[in-house]
């Protein structure tokens, strides 16, 4: 602030930076000038556009051409950001989507894209079903440089519409009719794709309601239909299913419709429908070998799984209102949840990565807000639940380790609370305390699950390199509290198993590491502890340093 003149540092980086851009601009724009005859920055927008019609219009059957050229045309759709004067990094998308728009291809592009323009959106056989994953990108494109000026004017959304239009009534009139099946199957390929770009781009409430009203309630039954008729094959129920994923999305809370609306139980109802029959096809196709489990079953358990913990956790959907009204709905995709889930084995969960980072976040949702269900589990399911949890806190994927850190935390608040109530006898919830006790009388058949998962936790936090010491310290204070003669066999195991010299050092970090920790799951007990434990592990693995004496054993030895 002292420079001469009143300027300070920051005022005079802001200037460099600003010569700098100029002259790279000056630069680009001489060369092109040159090369081209561009000279400003509308001619240069122009060019692209003209170029990638001109592609998508000659070089449809050359899939890298087209797949290259349509994502040049998105990353000119989402824009681009700059270092302005002011120093902060602003956004001059706005600016440019207006420039966009206003140019000829644009509005060509907006008003004709059928495959009589473009033949990468036809359906004929000369194309493969992987090609038409390029449909999901233009029509995002496309979507985004509509909204640049749609507003709320739902006859512009109905003209963009009208060739996807065209296409389900095409399909409407055919389906039930003597038809050429695989031309179908390609026409609702596309359209899945088509319609998957276009709810990606819409992320306002507005725009999101015209679509859900142009889908519902005509065209989302012509999908489910689909899945019933075609649910062995993955080329065709995959992009339905991901579509279906796509608009249970609540980005940017696009679906948080008006109080009187009942567009998030319908679209919800409509998921649900299309989970249970995808879930109960899917099992009839009996044992697959292991290269045909995933493409054929895994993958698409993990879409629906994906769906459905997107509506759980999206907040625009009352599930209360499903049993007040007697719609079993909400309990049939809960039941198909569960079969599917039954279906899969404890190394599939792990193996595949998709359905692990599907399945574990879905049940970190069931079991924060739905413990009712969990705790109404067949012992057997519950146990596959449980285990699934236990194996899944060794995994090195910390989305999956937090997830299950998480779910283990609800579980075990929920019975640590129901135990610190039994005694008081409460007079109202009847039924929560009966859901309590159905969980306490497993955990009671059960004991070794709780014990196994704490061994795991101790096991992380001494002796592995624990990259989410926080998610694993909330579970682990209730583990200890439930079991507390389980966590005393577990201390002393590790403090014997070292040479008498640091045997008192481990005592007193195990000491510490409960210090002001009091007997509830308060959240300011809860930080204590957290705390403590930060302190405990780094104490330890100094205590642990190798000095050529006998190596620690594992705390999950002990049984």
């Amino acid at each position: 602030d002292g420079h001469p003149g009143g300027y300070s540092v920051e005022n005079t980086v802001r200037e460099g930076w600003t010569r700098h851009c100029g002259n790279i601009k000056e630069s680009v724009y001489a060369r092109m000038s040159e090369v081209l005859g561009i000279t400003d920055d509308n001619h240069v927008l122009e060019t692209f556009m003209t170029k990638i019609v001109t592609n998508l219009k000659y070089w449809g059957r050359c899939e890298p051409v087209i797949s290259r050229t349509l994502q040049f045309l998105n990353d000119l759709s989402v824009g681009y950001p700059f270092y302005s004067i002011s120093n902060s990094l602003t956004s001059i998308t706005y600016i440019l989507l207006k420039k966009l728009v206003k140019i000829d291809a644009v509005k060509f592009m907006l008003k004709n894209h059928t495959s009589e323009h473009f033949p990468f959106l036809g359906i004929s056989d000369s194309y493969s079903l992987s090609d038409f994953r390029c449909r999901t990108t233009f029509y995002t494109a496309l979507t985004r440089l509509l909204m640049v000026d749609l507003g709320e004017d739902e006859d512009e959304f109905e003209n963009f519409m009208l060739p996807l239009t065209v296409s389900f009534e095409t399909v409407l009139q055919i389906f039930n009719n003597n038809f050429k099946q695989e031309d179908v199957k390609r026409m609702l390929i596309g359209l899945a794709r088509d319609l998957r770009g276009i709810a990606f781009a819409l992320n306002t409430k507005t725009s999101y309601t015209m679509l859900f009203d142009w889908m519902y309630p005509t065209y989302l039954p012509i999908l489910q239909r689909t899945i019933e008729r075609w649910y062995g094959e993955p080329a065709c129920t995959t992009p339905i299913l991901k579509l279906m994923a796509e608009l249970m999305q609540n980005r940017s809370q696009r679906l948080n419709f008006d109080v009187s609306s009942p567009n998030g139980i319908l679209l919800f109802r409509e998921a649900s429908k299309m989970i249970c029959t995808y879930g109960n096809q899917i099992l009839s196709l009996g044992s697959l070998s292991k290269d045909q489990i995933y493409p054929m079953k895994l993958k698409g358990i993990s879409i629906c799984y994906s769906a459905l913990k997107s509506a759980l956790c999206g907040n625009y959907v009352s599930f209360g209102v499903f049993k007040l009204y007697g719609d079993n709905h909400f309990d049939n995709v809960l039941q198909a949840f569960v079969k599917m889930l039954l279906s899969v084995s404890h190394s599939d969960l792990l193996q595949y990565r998709k359905l692990s980072q599907s399945y574990y976040p879905l049940l970190e949702c069931l079991t924060q807000d739905h413990m009712s269900f969990i705790t109404n589990l067949e012992p057997p399911v519950l146990l596959y639940v449980l285990t699934s949890i236990s194996e899944g806190l060794t995994t090195l994927d910390t989305v999956v380790s937090s997830s299950c850190c998480t779910s283990l935390d609800y579980i075990v608040t929920y019975l640590f609370k129901h135990i610190a109530k039994e005694g008081k006898k409460p007079l109202r919830c009847r039924e929560a305390t009966q859901a309590g006790q159905r969980l306490l009388h497993f955990m009671q058949q059960n004991p070794d699950v709780l014990q196994q998962m704490m061994s795991v936790l101790m096991n992380t936090i001494v002796f592995e390199d624990c990259r989410n010491q926080w998610s694993v310290s909330r579970p682990l204070l209730g583990l200890i509290l439930l079991n507390e003669k389980y966590f005393s066999e577990l201390r002393a195991s590790l403090i014997n198993s070292q040479p008498l010299p640091k045997q008192e050092v481990l005592a007193q970090c195990f000491r510490n590491l409960m210090e002001g920790v009091e007997q509830n799951l308060s959240v300011k007990n809860r930080d204590r502890f957290t705390q403590n434990l930060s302190v405990f592990r780094r104490d330890v693995a100094e205590a642990l340093r190798s000095d050529g004496s006998t190596e620690p054993c594992s705390l999950d030895m002990v049984s």
